[in-house]
């Protein structure tokens, strides 16, 4: 973390969201709710990402997520074509809590802003806060050095359904301007977010004391 960046951290407090992250490489696109059409597409980045990124055999848990009414997934169209996916969903335990999940970008385009584009999209897109939001995520190592970026802190190693694997997990938290700043920022750097009449559902509730279960990537 460069000086500039500690700085900043240091100003804004421990652990809240800093949505400015990487702004200027974020690149036009389209993002929109998955379609059942999307799903050889979301499979193939998920095959293309699935090594040091996901443990081995989850590619089905993977179809079962975007196939659930329990959970959000956004795509985020690039040319005309998919190039990246991730999901949301709220926590039960939490009223004011989101887990972030199965977030993948197409490998010849990571580090070109569309992974921070979709960590934007998918927190505009829930209800505007009445206090803090809290976004939780997990990974299996190969994205932890991103979020930490944005402010997420490591909270420890939880085991997650559905095997009970342990995962590092990791939270940050935002504040209603923070919240709008996600959707300012997609808008001046020219993403088009479908928002209109759609809804974050809530998730299912975990059998442990972690409010995140599901992996990031």
């Amino acid at each position: 973390m460069s000086v500039v960046a500690w700085l900043k951290r240091s100003f804004r407090g421990q652990g809240r969201l800093d949505p400015t992250t990487g702004m200027l490489g974020i690149p036009s696109s389209n993002i929109r709710p998955f379609a059942k059409s999307d799903m050889d597409a979301c499979r193939s980045l998920y095959t293309q990402n699935e090594r040091g990124r996901f443990p081995p055999g989850y590619l089905q848990t993977f179809t079962d997520s975007l196939e659930s009414p329990a959970q959000l997934f956004l795509v985020v169209e690039l040319l005309g074509q998919v190039a990246a996916v991730g999901g949301i969903y709220r926590t039960p335990e939490s009223p004011q809590g989101c887990s972030l999940v199965f977030g993948m970008v197409r490998p010849e385009l990571h580090r070109k802003g569309l992974g921070t584009a979709l960590l934007l999209a998918r927190l505009a897109i829930l209800p505007r806060p009445t206090g803090l939001w809290w976004a939780f995520l997990s990974s299996a190592g190969g994205s932890s050095a991103f979020f930490e970026r944005f402010g997420f802190q490591h909270y420890g190693r939880h085991a997650l359904p559905p095997d009970m694997r342990e995962f590092d997990c990791y939270r940050a938290y935002l504040e209603e301007s923070d919240w709008t700043a996600c959707a300012s920022i997609l808008h001046k750097r020219r993403v088009f977010l479908t928002r209109e009449a759609v809804q974050v559902p809530i998730g299912p509730a975990i059998p442990n004391t972690s409010l995140e279960r599901t992996r990031e990537g």
